[in-house]
């Protein structure tokens, strides 16, 4: 009932700062264009809406070869599938769902519609591949939830009320006559309830996945709804990346069951470590206490893996099975320490405001705005040594470094990587100049800037990227947590190869610190002659 009243405060507010924003210009203004406008927001989303199933089958048709089955086909080759989509159907009174199949090894599934009458539930042949019969049954129930919970209309009107948002901050902008300064203001407002009411539609839809685990969790067990979590997750890391599939994944991002690249991180540690439980479990530490997981997660649609499997594991189970994953009782084992956790929030925090305090202090403070300038550039020199540390790059893997809770997405930790360069970081990219890196327990994201800043990273990326993938190696640089985890490169020394690779992150860094300074102690400069001359 929590999340439910989740979900309908969240559409309240929306709905609240529509209606408030409306209220301010009845007050101000007659004009219609601003109507016309909203009104056809509303048809065009309506008719989106209404005809969007259709268009979403020929996309899946044409893209991804997409096979729809008969419900009499669907029981004789997927029983397991077969038997939560008409159960539920059923129970809840709706039409038989139209099930299709993609012929695609990454496990996913996701479900579109207009509603429950002309629901869509749309799995790929790695889900078979990857998960057993219950856990097919836990990932099958999720997307069930979605039609029974009624999500494509929820989501709908949720959007469609963001938009009109947009709508009155665009035309009251530009509002014309006496009364223009009071509705560009109403329209300013407007605009900031529309960067608010965006955050909010995403936390709408992290509610609604979580309502969806729910109903998953019920019509299966909470622990085959978490093992198949984690081993999508798993086969999503483990399958080989091709333009298809990249495109499959990313553009069903916010309607499949995970999102693909928190699923790349916990994918990762399940893959190494041959779906070791107590270390994948120790990997989702971070989604579940860390507080910067809590802002990282703003911009998600969908929670973050740790804090979907956390939910699960508070979820009885119908036949009494154990729950593998316990993050709080791991959290107790390795004596997580909360206080640390916040305090490297704040630091990070601290850092990253710091330029623009410096900068707004000098320049109130000297009345002269080449002074803050100046300031600004050189906290950026302090920001610089913060995110990039300096010192003895620490020797570790990528499982070690996926493990540690308190690894920050802006402060790097120096370290050393045993390994190669497996393929480019974004698969099929030829002009990607960035790269996956595999040690011996797991694979990271490396990210490379050329000295040369743009066209030395399109010549590196061109030239040298194909004659770096699978040799040995060592990769120094700084490793980071977000999403996702990364490592920032320094210097890669290539076995057989007598000149290391270089990135130069760190040093553009500074010279963008050391322009500012010089750009401030200009400004300056001609500041205070002209006020002298005066």
């Amino acid at each position: 009932m929590k999340l439910v009243g989740a979900s309908l405060l969240t559409l309240g507010l929306i709905f609240s700062f529509v209606c408030f924003v409306v209220i301010l210009v009845l007050l101000y203004t007659d004009n219609m264009n601003i109507w016309i406008a909203m009104a056809l927001t509303v048809v065009i989303n309506f008719l989106m809406w209404l005809v969007g199933p259709w268009v979403t089958d020929w996309i899946n048709k044409f893209f991804y070869k997409v096979r729809f089955m008969t419900p009499e086909e669907v029981a004789a080759q997927y029983p397991a599938m077969a038997e939560v989509v008409s159960g539920v159907s059923t129970q809840y009174g709706f039409k038989h769902p139209k099930v299709g199949v993609i012929p695609d090894n990454n496990p996913t599934a996701f479900c579109y519609g207009s509603g429950r009458y002309n629901s869509r539930l749309i799995v790929t042949e790695g889900l078979f591949k990857y998960l057993n019969a219950g856990e097919q049954k836990a990932v099958v129930g999720h997307e069930m939830g979605h039609i029974v919970n009624r999500d494509f209309i929820v989501m709908m009107v949720a959007s469609t009320l963001v938009q009109l948002l947009y709508e009155m901050y665009f035309w009251l902008s530009k509002s014309k006559g006496d009364r223009k300064n009071n509705l560009a203001a109403i329209g300013f407002i407007a605009y900031i309830l529309y960067i608010i009411a965006s955050y909010l539609l995403l936390f709408l839809s992290r509610t609604r996945e979580l309502l969806a685990d729910k109903f998953g969790a019920q019509v299966a067990e909470p622990e085959d709804l978490s093992n198949a979590l984690i081993k999508i997750a798993y086969g999503i890391v483990s399958e080989e990346d091709t333009g298809t599939t990249t495109r499959l994944l990313h553009s069903t991002r916010h309607m499949g069951l995970v999102d693909v690249k928190d699923a790349k991180h916990a994918g990762g540690v399940s893959y190494i470590t041959n779906n070791d439980k107590q270390a994948v479990t120790e990997a989702m530490l971070f989604d579940a206490y860390s507080p910067w997981a809590k802002l990282i997660e703003l911009n998600s649609t969908h929670p973050l893996t740790g804090k979907r499997v956390q939910h699960l594991s508070k979820m009885p189970s119908k036949s009494g099975r154990a729950f593998s994953y316990n993050v709080e009782a791991t959290a107790s084992r390795v004596m997580l320490d909360k206080r640390r956790l916040w305090n490297v929030l704040l630091s990070d925090l601290a850092v990253m405001s710091m330029p623009y305090v410096f900068a707004v202090a000098a320049g109130l403070a000297t009345k002269n705005w080449g002074v803050g300038i100046a300031a600004f550039g050189l906290s950026l020199v302090l920001k610089t040594f913060y995110r990039f540390p300096g010192g003895a790059p620490a020797q570790t893997t990528v499982l070690n470094e996926m493990r540690n809770p308190y690894a920050s997405p802006l402060r790097g930790k120096a370290v050393q990587l045993q390994g190669a360069a497996m393929g480019r970081g974004v698969p099929g990219f030829v002009f990607g100049e960035d790269l996956m890196y595999q040690d011996k327990t797991g694979l990271i994201f490396m990210d490379y800037h050329s000295a040369f800043s743009f066209f030395g990273n399109i010549f590196f990326a061109l030239k040298k990227v194909k004659k770096l993938l699978g040799q040995p190696s060592t990769a120094t640089g700084w490793f980071y947590r977000s999403i996702a985890s990364s490592l920032v490169l320094r210097r890669m020394d290539v076995e057989g190869q007598a000149n290391p690779i270089r990135s130069r992150r760190r040093e553009w860094s500074f010279v963008w610190a050391v322009l500012f300074i010089i750009a401030g102690v200009l400004v300056a400069a001609a500041q205070t002659t002209a006020t002298s001359s005066l």
